[in-house]
């Protein structure tokens, strides 16, 4: 710390000085000793120079490490220093503080974008030139029924075409796939993107759930008809329901042949406004009033109706026993009993089992599985069963399932049929909140 300023620039212009001035007298005076003590001051003054050189290298390399190790704690000292070195060193701190700072600055936007893409319900993944996965969101992988999407690889176990399609499509490209999880049947649209990130090319996936979106809009269009049908039929029924029922209590009609015709169609009459009646129940559901309860509750309560008779044992298995939903109680209620009944109407008077399993998702989300050993139901009606008034029973209305997809809707969830033979049961539906 002492000896800096021997490197100083007045000190090393002084020796030069010097030592021009001793070479130049000595050899005009003929006095050896003067100009080799003056040839020692210049060669002095020029190592100084080299040495001064050297530091510097040394401090712009370092400097330059500690760059690419993205370090920029660096602080080079300026006491002791004078002249353009203090300047020099002064100017280096300054550059390093503003590389801290736009480091800092990065590092919150990563944070601020890796929270947005947490957030998005659209999935996004982003691959290399390698087709190694970059980085993802939780959506994607909750999308494609994954817990953890690290490699494409993981895909395979929906067959080729998934892979195939997320290695191959182009920049600017869109493509449909479909495919069945354990959750049920996935519809995706999946567009991509190309851009540079550096030193390399990226593609980026963007993936949306569009059988949700289908169904909502599907939903909708079923309960704006159903709204118009029941208006239009009750206004045309109710008339002739009350005309016929005032024209049976006339004592010129009692006892008549016209009695037994005017009384079959007061019978058909109401018999057609009850029928509509119930489809208005698809149509104008109550608001959901949301509160947090014990979904092994709920179920208790079910079980106390004896909707299942004895032939067909019950179970249920919910991980943990204290697992909660925030929801419609009384809604959620309804939809149980609609999927037991269905499941006890499709096991019918043989032995069967109905198996009700819960549990909750890593990501916080509730899947409820009900399930049973009874005949599969078809694929040409297993595609239909939620549309509203579609049945295969005689005396069925057809609204039970529609119905609860409807509430479903209202609770913020989802109700799907998965494939026969998951998990080993030959009719599952799942219930999912978010």
């Amino acid at each position: 710390m002492g000896c800096r300023w021997i490197y100083s620039m007045p000190v090393r212009t002084l020796l030069l000085i010097v030592g021009v001035a001793l070479i130049t007298l000595g050899i005009t005076e003929g006095k050896s000793i003067l100009w080799v003590v003056g040839v020692i001051s210049c060669v002095a003054s020029v190592l100084v120079f080299r040495k001064m050189q050297q530091q510097l290298r040394e401090k712009s390399w370092l400097m330059l490490e500690a760059i690419r190790n993205r370090d920029y704690s660096f602080r080079l000292p300026v006491a002791g220093f004078s002249g353009g070195e203090r300047v020099l060193q002064d100017t280096l701190n300054r550059f390093g503080g503003l590389m801290s700072e736009q480091k800092q600055l990065m590092e919150q936007r990563e944070r601020f974008y890796e929270q947005i893409l947490s957030s998005v319900t659209s999935g996004i993944i982003v691959l290399d030139e390698d087709m190694k996965v970059v980085q993802t969101n939780p959506a994607a992988a909750r999308l494609l029924g994954l817990p953890v999407l690290s490699t494409l690889q993981q895909l395979d176990r929906y067959g080729t075409e998934v892979p195939h399609v997320f290695r191959t499509l182009g920049a600017g490209e869109r493509c449909n796939i479909q495919f069945s999880t354990s959750k049920g049947e996935v519809q995706l649209l999946v567009r991509a993107s190309v851009m540079q990130l550096g030193d390399r090319t990226v593609r980026i996936l963007a993936l949306n759930d569009i059988r949700n979106e289908l169904d909502a809009k599907e939903l909708d269009s079923w309960i704006k008809l159903t709204r118009v049908l029941t208006h239009e039929i009750m206004n045309s029924i109710a008339p002739i329901s009350s005309l016929s029922e005032t024209f049976l209590k006339r004592s010129d009609v009692i006892g008549t042949p016209l009695y037994d015709g005017i009384r079959a169609i007061h019978e058909t009459s109401t018999g057609l406004i009850s029928f509509v009646d119930s489809y208005r129940k698809f149509s104008s559901l109550q608001k959901p009033s949301p509160e947090p309860f014990y979904l092994l509750d709920l179920l208790h309560q079910v079980e106390g109706l004896t909707l299942v008779p004895e032939n067909i044992a019950l179970t249920l298995q919910i991980e943990p026993a204290e697992l909660m939903l925030y929801a419609d109680p009384n809604l959620i209620r309804q939809v149980l009993i609609n999927l037991i009944k269905n499941a006890v109407q499709a096991i019918g008077g043989h032995k069967g089992r109905i198996h009700v399993r819960a549990y909750s998702s890593a990501d916080e989300h509730v899947f409820v599985y009900v399930s049973n050993d009874g005949p599969a139901i078809p694929e040409a009606e297993a595609e239909q069963i939620f549309v509203p008034f579609f049945t295969t029973r005689s005396e069925g209305s057809g609204i039970g399932l529609s119905l609860s997809r409807q509430i479903m809707k209202l609770s913020g969830g989802t109700i799907s049929l998965l494939r026969s033979g998951t998990n080993g049961w030959n009719t599952t539906f799942v219930l999912e909140f978010e």
